[in-house]
């Protein structure tokens, strides 16, 4: 819990919010403060849904919190929760400036030991159109090319590359792997939903974030994109970008 209480602590030199609005989409989430601010957050892929079961009393008791108290959240096993919380986590602390182009960045790897924790097959499938070949440990995927998590400590010792979605973060393997996290020299922390917090993230062993950017002067048809169940990979309303820490 220790990467969790240090992001937290991080949030709090922001300045609180009032929530004007909550999207909560299939593959993304909204969180939109009263004083303009807006985040974008990481829903669970449906595998990794434990329960859809939520009572109306919990969901009012969401629409009451701020921004803060909604971020306290990213700690909760409930996906509602999560995807909610990692938006107001990425209002608070957002990337004020533009990063290199998704696949500008991944072009210039040229790595033969490249690993994911955590299955997100669009950016797979972008891995693989450019010939880099990935190994994924995800603990709830059988796809080719994917293992189980417990491999992790025998492979990450040579790793060249390691990317980690958000949802690794969540599901605490992330955690489990911290050591071996800390010890490769370029790590890759995938959005969107992760907060701009540089000292944070670099002493968890990250190198590099990469968030889908939303386009300016589009914010409603952003929350409508994502209320209709679209996600940030295939729309011109959003650019992917890496962000060197």
């Amino acid at each position: 819990m220790r990467i969790f209480d240090a992001i937290l602590r991080g949030l709090k030199d922001f300045p609180d919010g009032n929530v004007s609005d909550i999207v909560l989409g299939w593959y993304g989430s909204v969180v939109v403060l009263k004083d303009g601010r807006y985040g974008l957050g990481s829903v669970p892929s449906a595998k990794h849904l434990e329960t859809f079961e939520i009572s109306s009393l919990q969901t009012r008791h969401l629409l009451r919190l701020s921004a803060q108290e909604l971020a306290e959240l990213l700690v909760s096993p409930y996906p509602q929760e999560f995807a909610i919380a990692s938006a107001a986590a990425s209002a608070l602390a957002s990337i004020k400036v533009p990063g290199i182009p998704l696949e500008d960045f991944l072009e210039s790897l040229n790595s033969k030991k490249l690993y994911i924790i955590g299955y997100e097959r669009p950016l797979v499938l972008l891995f693989n159109n450019l010939n880099l070949k990935p190994c994924v440990l995800d603990d709830l995927s059988r796809k080719p090319g994917v293992l189980p998590s417990w491999v992790g400590p025998h492979l990450l010792n040579d790793a060249d590359w390691l990317w980690i979605t958000c949802q690794a973060l969540r599901d605490r393997q992330m955690l489990s792997l911290e050591k071996l996290i800390k010890n490769t020299k370029k790590v890759v922390l995938l959005g969107p939903g992760v907060p701009w917090l540089p000292d944070v993230l670099r002493a968890m062993g990250i190198n590099f974030v990469a968030q889908p950017r939303p386009l300016q002067d589009k914010a409603r048809e952003i929350f409508n994109y994502i209320a209709a169940g679209g996600n940030y990979w295939d729309h011109e309303l959003f650019s992917w970008e890496v962000h060197r820490l």
